[in-house]
């Protein structure tokens, strides 16, 4: 009862905060209609009209029923028009002639020239609880066109009082050669509105910075989501839809406000679907970026986005999230970057007589892809002469064909690469050339390759090693 009483007053204030700047403008212009009109009337010679009708009736009065009633009727109050015609003399003609001229050159400017962008004033609420927000950002914005470019500014700015109630008054728009594109209302978004991007600015604020915390960007109430409501039908088109919502009338709307939750259950409460739909896809969007500090997070994060398949978002989500990961410009903690445990016999102590180096190590492991590089070198102190690489790409099994993996090295330009079967160990690619040798195959989700710096008598015993330990899962033809 207590919401349905709050919305019936807030409809109330809302009409009269928007009719009486319009009332106020009507009462100037009628007074000042009516005082020309009398001045003129005064100046004209409507008292010497030949009157055969009532002579109590004022000569005013006369001279409206005359403008306002047919020349029959006229005639049964006493009127004879052809001797008011007759009495208008040249000046009053030409005085009549100049105010249609004026009125016709106003009408021209206000439909042509001048257009009105009319006031808008509402009441923002929680969706979930139905309960007003306050001390949210509400702007006016307007775009217009600006040679090949757009340019938007705030026009007006304002906040939701305690009771959620806002008021953006109305104004005016030169618009001589229809520079004028658009015009839409942002709630809970920076004063300044930042952001830019037309209707798409709070779709752009949650797409690139769905956590509110890069560095140097300016943003609104951080527990709502932005909102861009539009008084066009077709405003909503070319933007993400749980950003922007269509309204039909500017005065007395209600705006329901996303809030930030920790997973979508709370979405359910929302009886109208359409509401719900948007509040699903925006914390789901939001919470693929509440966990990246592991690999393990990430994946669970990914799999976020990919639940917006359906609304067209998850490459962008994707894209995103691996930016977001690792990049110092968000607020946000980044784990240092430490190296992973070695996998038992990946570079054993030695192979076929060539001691390991102390130069092996395995990570670290990217948060984003899981990519992980391992790499060891067998040979003496003083000169390498085996180079062992196992790059892991989780969930990137493929096969390659040998036209396609063609390494850039010193020697490449007289290199050839050919396809080999090992005994046992599967279909495997070699690299020849004047100075080096490699061997490269896929194993699963692992790259593996086998690099040789000189010719040496225990290559064979190299390659079928690491063929028993990763076996090639390249395919045979």
């Amino acid at each position: 009862m207590r919401t349905a009483m709050t919305n019936s007053s807030t409809a109330w204030l809302c009409i009269v905060l928007a009719f009486i700047p319009g009332l106020i403008a009507v009462i100037y212009i009628a007074l000042g209609v009516g005082i020309s009109a009398w001045q003129w009337l005064l100046a004209s010679r409507w008292f010497t009209i030949d009157i055969i009708g009532p002579r109590g009736l004022p000569s005013c009065s006369r001279y409206f029923l005359l403008r306002s009633l047919s020349p029959r009727l006229a005639l049964v109050f006493g009127f004879r028009l052809r001797t008011l015609v007759g009495n208008m003399n040249r000046f009053n003609r030409k005085t009549f002639a100049l105010a249609a001229v004026i009125g016709c050159s106003f009408g021209f400017v206000h439909l042509f020239v001048i257009r009105v962008i009319p006031p808008t004033c509402g009441v923002v609420l929680d969706a979930i609880t139905g309960k007003p927000v306050p001390n949210v950002n509400v702007l006016l914005q307007v775009s217009t066109y600006e040679g090949w470019g757009v340019h938007t500014e705030v026009r007006h700015r304002t906040s939701t009082n305690r009771l959620g109630l806002f008021f953006l008054r109305g104004t005016f728009q030169w618009d001589p050669l229809f520079i004028l594109r658009g015009t839409w209302v942002t709630v809970n978004e920076d004063r300044d509105g930042m952001t830019g991007g037309e209707q798409s600015s709070a779709a752009t604020q949650v797409l690139y910075n769905p956590m509110s915390n890069r560095r140097g960007w300016p943003v609104g109430n951080k527990a709502y989501f932005p909102l861009t409501v539009t008084f066009r039908r077709g405003g909503c088109d070319r933007v993400w839809d749980a950003t922007c919502e269509y309204k039909i009338f500017r005065i007395s709307t209600s705006i329901p406000l996303i809030p930030v939750l920790n997973n979508t259950d709370g979405c359910r409460q929302i009886a109208n679907s359409s509401v719900q739909g948007r509040c699903i896809q925006l914390n789901t969007y939001r919470g693929a970026f509440v966990h990246v500090d592991t690999y393990e997070d990430v994946q669970r994060s990914k799999e976020l986005c990919r639940q917006l398949e359906a609304a067209g978002l998850s490459k962008i989500c994707l894209d995103q999230l691996a930016s977001y990961v690792a990049n110092p410009a968000y607020d946000h903690s980044i784990r240092s970057q430490v190296g992973e445990p070695i996998p038992d016999g990946m570079f054993p102590e030695s192979i076929a007589g060539l001691p390991v180096m102390n130069n092996k190590h395995c990570g670290p492991r990217l948060e984003f892809s899981g990519r992980m590089m391992c790499a060891s070198g067998y040979g003496s102190q003083m000169k390498q002469l085996v180079a062992v690489y196992v790059e892991e790409w989780p969930g990137s099994a493929k096969s390659i064909e040998a036209t396609d993996w063609r390494p850039q090295y010193t020697d490449h330009a007289e290199s050839r690469v050919n396809a080999e079967i090992w005994p046992g160990g599967g279909r495997i690619l070699h690299y020849q050339g004047p100075m080096y040798n490699s061997f490269f195959w896929y194993s699963g989700e692992k790259h593996v390759e086998v690099f040789f710096y000189h010719s040496i008598p225990q290559r064979d015993q190299f390659v079928s090693y690491y063929l028993e330990q990763f076996p090639s899962t390249l395919p045979a033809s």
